[in-house]
């Protein structure tokens, strides 16, 4: 029994990579589904943002591995596994365990300190549970991890004075512009990334917004919270040569706005500059709109470089972060050793308790006519005697689980009486 996390971030590859393997929310439950199908008493969880995705996972045997995830990854997304896995990391156990609790406590990501990553790991989790793709391993790691996430930002300053992907992208705006209040702010989405980026442009002095957004009741819901005006998503194209700035994350598996559309706009806006920050991974805007004179587009790896500006102010907190981490770390590799021990006790103590009851078989006969109540001192006599030469083995190999090496303990104690893995899969 292995716990497995495999995946890539902002770090190990780049958004051209991440957005052809990420998960839109729609498609997750079918991939949960069809990993767990596959390897059957198996768990699974996906996390998919903007700067990641992951899939953490375990099975009772080996069959669920680097390999199998990498061919998982490939299967799903219809791409060849060369086009990836040079991108891909591989945690198993322990490790798999820590870095599950440095994303959830945000001391991954690309800002350090920012709560969001949070609420995305408790999504993942809860469209796991709702698939029934958890169970006791994966149900006991995320609420740890999440409790974990919840402890640092409570017990440190590590989201103190954090910068914030949203007040990134707004950085990167007063290059271009350094007075708001007479620029447009279209906004293409309507979830909570949008919303703070619109809240920090407001509070540079932005007065005009538009927001678009397919379902009109939240864009209507967020324009009205800041005195904008809501438009249909069909009618994006008509708005953009009203628009300076231009703040687009939605969960389209396609481009949003294509190059014609910022050619036909700066036509119309004769020339003015058009910012864009396209915030969404899959990327709802075509990159090569950067060519176009006058049009400035980053994306959300470009906001990286402002973020590391920002990082030196919170790194005294990480060494407080991660010893709370490395003990709770600890707490859970205790628990899982446990865990993966019990099956091999429960072996151990039926490989004897079968020993023992064929040799009753055998010395039944023998008695001739015996009381019953003599027999039964007999046999009770005979489990006892078993169960005290079986205590301290199970005692020892707990204890042993507490370090890490119980399951490795009970192996070589099987190993030593002949205990032959049974691989019920194959009755």
């Amino acid at each position: 029994m292995n716990l497995h996390t495999i995946g890539l971030n902002h770090k190990s590859a780049p958004v051209e990579i991440r957005e052809k393997l990420a998960f839109n929310t729609s498609a997750i439950p079918i991939a949960l589904s069809s990993l767990t199908q596959s390897f059957p008493s198996s768990e699974a969880v996906i996390l998919s943002t903007c700067n990641r995705v992951e899939v953490y996972s375990t099975s009772p045997d080996n069959s669920l591995n680097k390999e199998s995830l990498l061919d998982f990854f490939s299967a799903f997304h219809d791409l060849p596994k060369e086009r990836f896995s040079d991108h891909m990391y591989h945690y198993q156990n322990m490790n798999a365990v820590r870095h599950l609790f440095f994303v959830t406590s945000s001391l991954d990501s690309m800002v350090v300190g920012e709560s969001q990553i949070l609420s995305q790991v408790k999504e993942a989790y809860m469209t796991a549970t709702s698939q029934e793709t958890t169970g006791n391993i994966l149900n006991q790691l995320f609420q740890r991890a999440l409790n974990v996430a919840k402890d640092i930002h409570t017990r440190t300053n590590i989201s103190k004075g954090k910068v914030s992907i949203s007040s990134v992208a707004v950085e990167f705006a007063v290059k271009i512009f350094k007075e708001f209040s007479d620029k447009t702010v279209f906004i293409i989405g309507a979830g909570e990334m949008c919303e703070l980026v619109l809240r920090h442009l407001v509070e540079r002095g932005a007065k005009t917004a538009i927001v678009a957004n397919r379902n009109y009741d939240k864009a209507k819901a967020l324009a009205e919270e800041y005195d904008g005006k809501a438009i249909n998503y069909d009618s994006i194209e008509d708005y953009l040569p009203q628009a300076d700035i231009i703040i687009s994350s939605t969960a389209a598996p396609h481009y949003v706005i294509h190059t014609q559309h910022i050619k036909n706009a700066i036509k119309v806006r004769r020339g003015n500059p058009i910012f864009l920050v396209d915030i969404a991974v899959p990327r709802d805007i075509n990159p090569e709109i950067a060519k176009i004179d006058n049009v400035y587009l980053y994306n959300i790896d470009d906001l990286q470089t402002i973020v590391n500006n920002n990082i030196d102010d919170r790194e005294k907190e990480l060494n407080k972060c991660q010893d709370i981490i490395n003990n709770e770390v600890e707490k859970f590799m205790a628990w899982f050793e446990e865990l993966k021990i019990g099956p091999a006790i429960t072996q151990l103590r039926n490989h004897f308790h079968e020993i023992g009851e064929k040799e009753l078989e055998r010395l039944r006969p023998k008695l001739g006519d015996i009381a019953h109540e003599e027999w039964d001192h007999i046999v009770h006599s005979m489990q006892r005697t078993l169960n005290k030469i079986l205590h301290k083995p199970a005692k020892v190999g707990k204890e042993k689980a507490k370090n890490g090496g119980g399951y490795q303990y009970v192996e070589t104690i099987k190993h030593l009486f002949g205990i032959h893995h049974r691989d019920d899969s194959k009755k």
